[in-house]
């Protein structure tokens, strides 16, 4: 994440004291980076569709990050281990992208979907999903432990998680409504394209799992 901060004279060109150093913040930021993907019809960065996780889908490369108020950086899912250190930045079975990450209500921990992996060769063809993941040990010197929530569906993309006011998780997926594999993918009705199947509950320590709307 890179900030400038631009101050303009009457005349329209910068200042000469014009690109601070440091922007301090009232609390820390916690944000995603992402490889970007030109198409933009059902993938990472399209408003419907994107919750896929394919090659063609989203690409592998970026990490989940925090800020922050000083102004300081930390890469949280390298610090914890995820994601890939090959050769020249290259994307084998480690690599990784994450999305949508959401804080817990007291700033201790946060809720965020990651997908691992990627071909190891060209025309290798495999499956991966976006699972949901929390991250705990957000402090300055802390090191972050990452864990992947239990009990949420497995074979299906679970993307934009946020914690329940009763610590339950809510989240979507394109689970369908009763997991039934002849109803995979649900199909929005416009494009006839993948869609998340609404909105789900779960409560990770039970496995209790419910649909709270259904609305492909």
């Amino acid at each position: 994440l890179f900030l400038l901060i631009l101050q303009f004279n009457l005349a329209g060109t910068p200042a000469p004291s014009s690109i601070q150093a440091v922007v301090t913040t009232a609390n820390p930021i916690l944000f995603v980076t992402q490889f970007p993907i030109r198409a933009d019809f059902t993938t990472i960065g399209a408003v419907f569709g994107n919750h896929q996780s394919g090659m063609y889908d989203v690409g592998r490369g970026g990490d989940l990050w925090i800020r922050f108020g000083d102004g300081t950086l930390k890469n949280l899912t390298q610090a914890a281990g995820y994601g890939s250190t090959g050769v020249n930045g290259f994307q084998d079975h480690n690599a990784i992208a994450v999305r949508d990450p959401s804080i817990y209500w007291d700033g201790t921990k946060a809720l965020f979907s990651m997908v691992i992996g990627a071909p190891e060769q060209q025309y290798m063809w495999e499956t991966y999903y976006w699972q949901i993941y929390e991250v705990t040990g957000l402090g300055n010197n802390q090191t972050p432990v990452i864990t992947k929530v239990p009990n949420q569906p497995a074979n299906f993309n679970n993307i934009s998680p946020i914690y329940g006011t009763d610590d339950r998780i809510i989240f979507t997926t394109d689970r369908p409504r009763n997991g039934a594999a002849h109803l995979y993918p649900q199909l929005d009705e416009y494009e006839e394209a993948p869609t998340v199947s609404g909105l789900w509950s779960l409560d990770p320590a039970t496995g209790n799992l419910f649909m709270m709307n259904h609305a492909p």
